[in-house]
Formats: structure tokens, C-alpha cells, sequence
């Protein structure tokens, strides 16, 4: 999923490039892949909070071919949309800093701590400021140059 400018409508518009001919039938909920609405793509900011308000079944994020899903999956993304949103594009089995393993419970101070990060990313235009801030003064969401690399099994440099 990116986004970009549309000036015309003065507003942020999410696209998905590799929807195509062949995905496109078999996703059924998306006509047009230059312009796909919130309904149609829930970002990870706007599925944590979900979530924690009891309107998101967390089993229905993740990736069904692998049987991982659940609230680590939510918080996982969030991470990553974080660092996106600072201008650190990272590959989606990129892991680092903090979160909790598949089939674990989060920790107590875990949910406050990815609830501040889903407020800064659900509107990350009026909070640009802070987004960044928070990114670079907090170790434990910020990229260090360090990742567990999940497809890999290993830890890489990057």
C-alpha cells in the first residue's frame, strides 16, 4: 500500500500497485487500485484502536497462510508504519524493538505504548511534529540499524 497527493481532491490517496488483472477478481472488495478508501484498507493505526475498542477480531489480522495473526501482528505493523511515516521503509518481516511473540500476551505497559503510536499515525499530518519526535527520542520504536530478519531466521544489519 502507498499513498500520494491528490491534489485535486486535497487529500492523501492510498493505492495498491500490485493489484492487477489477475488479483483484482479474486479480492472483490477493490474496483479501482488508484483509489482505495478506508473501508476497503484499514491502516494498522486505525486497527489497534479498533481492536482495543473490541471492534476488530485480531484473528482476522495477520497472514492466514502461516497462521500468525493476532495483536502482536497489529502492533507489528504499527511499528512498521512508525518508521515509514520518519522516511525508514522497511520490509514487512523486519522485526525490531518492541512487541511480543505469536501466541504471548503483551505486557502491561505494552498497549499504553502502542496506543500512543496508532494516535500520532491515524492522522499523521496534524501531529507531524510530535510523530517525528516521539520517533527519534524513543529507543524502543525506533529502527536501530538492527533487525531480526523473520524470513531469514537471522539477525542482519541493515
Amino acid at each position: 500500500m502507498a499513498e500520494y497527493w491528490n491534489a485535486d481532491e486535497s487529500g492523501w490517496q492510498m493505492v495498491d500497485a500490485q493489484l492487477d488483472e489477475v488479483w483484482l477478481p479474486m479480492i472483490k472488495t477493490i474496483d479501482d487500485p488508484f483509489h482505495i478508501t478506508d473501508q476497503q484498507f484499514v491502516t494498522a493505526g486505525h486497527a489497534w484502536q479498533a481492536w482495543c475498542r473490541g471492534e476488530l477480531d485480531d484473528a482476522r489480522c495477520g497472514l492466514s497462510s502461516i497462521n500468525e495473526h493476532g495483536s502482536f501482528w497489529i502492533a507489528g505493523n504499527l511499528r512498521l508504519d512508525f518508521a515509514s511515516l520518519n522516511k525508514v521503509e522497511m520490509l514487512p518481516w523486519d522485526v525490531w524493538g518492541e512487541g511480543w511473540q505469536p501466541g504471548t500476551e503483551p505486557t502491561e505497559a505494552q498497549p499504553q505504548l502502542f496506543d500512543g503510536i496508532a494516535a500520532l499515525t491515524v492522522d499523521p499530518d496534524s501531529r507531524f511534529d510530535e510523530l517525528c519526535n516521539r520517533y527519534e527520542t524513543d529507543a524502543s520504536l525506533r529502527m536501530d540499524g538492527t533487525v531480526f530478519n523473520v524470513l531469514r531466521a537471522q539477525l542482519e544489519t541493515v
